[in-house]
């Protein structure tokens, strides 16, 4: 099938969605974006000590606005927990109970991407504690997850589709930039963060704040797939998100980010992006937000958040290639030629300055 996507995202997205992935159960991600990220020019990846992949793109980048990027490796999944009783298995995300009963569901280990069987969902049983999740048959001896029972990712003229685009997809726009940044020598500082078990309680990005190795104060930007709701719309562009359930992020930092989108439009006619709260849930950008860090977020709006389909339905989830295309492009530009942060800053003191000198002048003679 054609489709729109730049050859570097398009490979991307695919090699990333075709990675079984749950909450502290990432490491098929993981092995992909460092086999991916491998001896590429002025690239260099570390593990933290928490399993979060940072990874740090630095060429020639006087002048250039360093930022950080950050998108999780998990999606919400079942996790096997073994311990002195029977085998369980318990759900790891945020999808409500009416829609388990009856759906199949295939098990994987982190030792390979080859399923280990399937079974289908009796009941759940969802406390504070724990979400107990029944089923039918046997849990497999080498299981440690599951995930849902869903086709392959694939893309129609329209729409990029895959079981888990919230965030592997992000996790694929990361890879792509960071890919083509160093293939073409691009004079840039681009750092970015693939988080673990953003899904139970942003895990990784809290613990990547408490590391041994300090995260430097740079713009970070929280990168998401968010459930297209509101007025936030398929295919009108890529959003800037001002904040989400609990905080407001740095309003220097959006401007800037919308500051790098006006002037992209001028250069690139029909970029088109939405500046948007997305209410909805909250994001990582809220814990670096949280911890002092000059934060900001964008994210692609989604169908079939957490795959909850029409009707209590287990469905892929779904973005529209152009608005994936509009941010891996944009993101190329914020990190090669957007002004700065304090350039976009100016641009705003010039114009209150202008407004107060007028506004004086006025009240005086008034």
């Amino acid at each position: 099938m054609a489709h729109i996507l730049d050859e570097e995202l398009y490979q991307a997205g695919m090699a990333i969605a075709a990675c079984p992935t749950a909450a502290y159960h990432e490491g098929h991600v993981r092995a992909c974006l460092l086999e991916r990220l491998a001896e590429l020019p002025h690239l260099t990846t570390r593990l933290d000590e928490f399993g979060n992949l940072h990874a740090s793109y630095e060429y020639a980048a006087q002048g250039r606005e360093a930022f950080r990027v950050v998108a999780h490796m998990d999606h919400p999944a079942f996790v096997v927990v073994r311990g002195n009783g029977p085998a369980e298995v318990q759900f790891a995300g945020g999808v409500m109970e009416t829609y388990f009963a009856g759906k199949s569901i295939t098990f994987h280990n982190e030792e390979t991407k080859r399923p280990l069987g399937r079974a289908m969902i009796a009941s759940v049983d969802f406390t504070e504690e724990a979400k107990r999740v029944r089923i039918t048959g046997e849990i497999p001896a080498a299981a440690t997850f599951a995930v849902w029972t869903l086709p392959r990712a694939r893309c129609t003229k329209r729409l990029f589709i895959g079981p888990s685009c919230d965030d592997l997809a992000q996790v694929s726009t990361v890879l792509a930039l960071l890919r083509r940044l160093a293939l073409g020598g691009a004079k840039a500082s681009v750092h970015a963060i693939f988080t673990r078990a953003e899904e139970v309680g942003f895990a990784g990005a809290l613990a990547a704040l408490k590391s041994a190795t300090p995260l430097a104060p740079m713009p970070t930007l929280s990168l998401e797939m968010s459930k297209a709701r509101g007025f936030a719309r398929i295919e009108a562009g890529p959003v800037v998100r001002v904040g989400d359930k609990l905080s407001i992020f740095d309003s220097r930092v959006t401007h800037w980010l919308e500051t790098a989108f006006r002037d992209l439009a001028e250069q690139r006619p029909g970029t088109v992006y939405q500046r948007l709260l997305m209410g909805g849930g909250t994001c990582e950008a809220s814990v670096f937000q949280r911890a002092g860090l000059p934060t900001g977020a964008l994210c692609v709006a989604l169908n079939n958040y957490h795959n909850m389909g029409p009707g209590q339905s287990i469905r892929a989830e779904s973005i529209a290639l152009r608005d994936w295309q509009g941010l891996y492009d944009y993101l190329f530009f914020l990190a090669t030629g957007a002004k700065s942060v304090a350039e976009a800053d100016a641009l705003i003191e010039k114009r209150f300055a202008l407004l107060e000198a007028k506004a004086l002048a006025a009240l005086r003679k008034a």
